[in-house]
């Protein structure tokens, strides 16, 4: 949903966001001299376009995403796609994978996209328990511009009038009531620093600001996550 003309300034701020996360696998690759092992939960090729080519050489990226994610990429996107590991499954059950099995999980702006709060608690817990190290965004609920749906203070409604404004307001809601309109709606929930602290508790979050809190990271170490 994010328009064409507005995408340099998403990559700038996400080029600038991500310095912690390239600063993290630094360090990995330097401690552990191997490949830093990286599970990106519900990632996208095009998130890692915005990491230096130098840092993504030193990892051992595998993707995981719900089915027909990887289908039909970009050639810039599918260029990537021999590089990664790409799996389906779903952020909430990673049983497939042993405690700690990751150097490093990374997941950016995708928990809050999940479903319900236990949904959401569920697939932190996951990735916490997969992960050493993580890396983990949102949006923040903070700021007044909702960016998936780029309308001001909407994200602040309920649900239904989200819905009735959306379809009088965007041009991908206009039409019939459908599945697709609800489960975008009721599935995108930007989250406070609060909120966010709440699901990933014993990190270290800090937050993105455009004169309000853009989004914000929660990152955690071995030494903080191992006992969550």
């Amino acid at each position: 949903m994010f328009p064409t003309y507005l995408k340099p300034v998403s990559l700038l701020f996400r080029k600038r966001r991500n310095r912690r996360l390239v600063a993290m696998i630094e360090r990995l690759w330097r401690d552990n001299e191997r490949p830093v092992s990286v599970l990106d939960v519900g990632g996208s090729l095009v998130f890692w376009l915005s990491i230096p080519e130098s840092a993504r050489q030193k990892c051992d990226i595998s993707l995981i995403n719900l089915p027909g994610a990887y289908e039909g990429l970009p050639p810039n996107e599918a260029r990537l796609r021999g590089s990664f590991s790409l799996l389906i499954g779903d952020a909430r059950d990673l049983s497939r994978f042993a405690d700690q099995s990751f150097d490093l999980v990374v997941c950016n702006s995708v928990i809050e996209h999940v479903g319900s709060w236990i949904d959401m608690r569920t697939a932190a817990k996951e990735a916490r328990r997969v992960g050493q190290h993580g890396w983990i965004q949102v949006p923040a609920f903070e700021f007044p511009i909702e960016q998936h749906f780029l309308l001001p203070f909407i994200h602040w409604l309920a649900d239904t009038l989200q819905i009735w404004l959306l379809r009088r307001l965007h041009k991908e809601f206009r039409g019939p009531l459908s599945d697709d309109m609800f489960m975008a709606v009721f599935h995108t929930r930007p989250l406070t620093r609060s909120q966010l602290g709440h699901l990933f508790p014993e990190t270290d979050i800090r937050s993105e600001w455009l004169l309000l809190p853009k989004s914000h990271v929660a990152t955690w170490t071995h030494a903080s996550g191992a006992d969550a």
